[in-house]
């Protein structure tokens, strides 16, 4: 079977970027890496040597072995980048045929893309989905493939924007536009309106106010229920941890008797097989490697978009997150790594979901309501976020110690910002719907099957 991308073509971009580095040629640096993104690239050396030059071109510095190697050190293989560097600009004489290398490398990433939108569009079939919606899908997806004629152009007029805006809203009307993902819980949906593609989701909190629970609840009800490929990246907690908390939650079983097994009864042994019956073949994946840099998130989710598909991504939190090169104060660092990660969501067409903590201000102030200025280590992370969602249990209050939880949308760039009630469920490590009034230890130990119920038979 023939290889789906041509080393010679990658190599020959990057050796003509630093082929004009060292001429000190900016203006066609610029060309070429204005052409290209690193998702361009088959090869993950290649695509990281590439968002090296680009970090080098941002920070006015030029371009050689030697600058590249200074702004990353090594490769998502383990090689030097600056031995990599040196050697493609050994390889390549000229920069003379770069428009012929770049087409190539870009037909080569389209030719990719095609197929997984085929593969994708065949998944949905055999899932029972409505023909309009996967013709919708596979031609949304073909819509994002940019021109091959070596001159993308980042500008339309107005108008044309005008008019796929008004596409857009007709094919919801007909109901046979791509449907964004949801949370799985009704009055956060209402109020988000979908987890956008191409866009940063922030979910904050303080320690222990469920941030980590909801952000894998969504991507659970993604996965579970919508069978859509998400991954997500736990850098503090271990993947068996998670595949607790999944049992937990997909079928109520106390996150206490599992730890101590002697506890469970026959219901709770039917319950937790259930559990993961239905999760059986749910494209959820877990990376829970604890040194995670922007390149090897950004490594990871190509290599799962390649051989599964990719519909969101979950990053569990920001600030264990490590920056590819140190920055001179940890919130420029903490900076870099959001930037990053926002030009992951749009490089991928995927939503990012990333976790923040709080500092402790919000504490102090009356009614203790955190905001977007609460954000810890970075005033990037609100800047480049497009909804920001700030979990709040005031532990002080009765409504508190039983599990009311108040979720504020304290900025979104597509809706009214707003709040909503959901009712936490410690001990099954989920959030319910709230419905209205504090339900009793009873109430909750009998309805402790109504979230699991909605997945039922979602992997038939």
């Amino acid at each position: 079977m023939r290889e789906l991308f041509s080393d010679e073509a990658e190599h020959g971009v990057l050796g003509a970027v630093l082929q004009a580095g060292l001429q000190r040629d900016a203006g066609l640096v610029e060309d070429i890496l204005g052409q290209m993104t690193s998702g361009d690239f088959y090869r993950d050396d290649n695509a990281a040597l590439f968002d090296a030059m680009v970090e080098c071109n941002d920070r006015s510095i030029p371009i050689d072995p030697v600058t590249v190697g200074h702004v990353r050190r090594t490769l998502p293989s383990g090689d030097l980048v600056i031995a990599y560097a040196a050697e493609l600009a050994s390889k390549v004489p000229s920069a003379a045929n770069w428009k012929a290398y770049a087409k190539h490398v870009k037909e080569w990433g389209v030719i990719r893309h095609i197929i997984d939108i085929g593969g994708q569009a065949q998944a949905m079939v055999q899932e029972g989905a409505p023909t309009d919606a996967v013709i919708a899908a596979s031609q949304q997806a073909m819509a994002d493939l940019r021109d091959l004629d070596g001159e993308t152009k980042s500008f339309k007029r107005l108008d044309q924007w005008m008019g796929d805006a008004a596409d857009l809203v007709d094919e919801k009307h007909r109901g046979v536009a791509p449907k964004w993902p949801a949370t799985g819980l009704d009055k956060l949906d209402e109020l988000v309106q979908g987890v956008r593609p191409k866009k940063v989701t922030v979910i904050a909190g303080l320690p222990g106010s469920g941030k980590t629970t909801l952000a894998l609840q969504i991507a659970q009800h993604n996965a579970v229920k919508e069978r859509k490929p998400w991954l997500v990246f736990s850098i503090e907690m271990p993947g068996e941890e998670l595949g607790l908390r999944a049992i937990a939650s997909l079928g109520g079983v106390s996150l206490q008797k599992l730890d101590n097994p002697s506890k469970m009864g026959e219901d709770d042994w039917a319950r937790m097989g259930a559990a993961v019956a239905q999760a059986l073949e749910a494209p959820l994946f877990v990376c829970d490697d604890p040194v995670q840099t922007p390149a090897t998130i950004r490594a990871t989710a190509r290599q799962c978009q390649r051989e599964h598909g990719l519909a969101g991504i979950v990053v569990d939190y920001l600030t264990l997150v490590r920056g590819d090169r140190a920055g001179r104060s940890r919130s420029e660092e903490v900076g870099k790594i959001s930037k990053a990660l926002l030009q992951l969501a749009k490089e991928m067409a995927i939503p990012v979901i990333e976790l923040a903590q709080l500092n402790r201000e919000s504490t102090k102030r009356v009614g203790k309501k955190p905001q977007s200025s609460d954000l810890r280590d970075s005033g990037e992370i609100e800047a480049d976020a497009s909804c920001i969602l700030m979990v709040h249990r005031d532990m002080d209050s009765e409504e508190g110690q039983n599990g009311l939880t108040e979720i504020l949308m304290t900025k979104c760039r597509h809706a009214r910002v707003g709040s909503c009630i959901v009712q936490q469920e410690g001990q099954y490590g989920r959030f319910a719907n709230f419905s209205g009034s504090l339900p009793s230890d009873d109430e909750v130990e009998a309805g402790r099957g109504s979230y699991a119920q909605r997945y039922k038979g979602a992997g038939r």
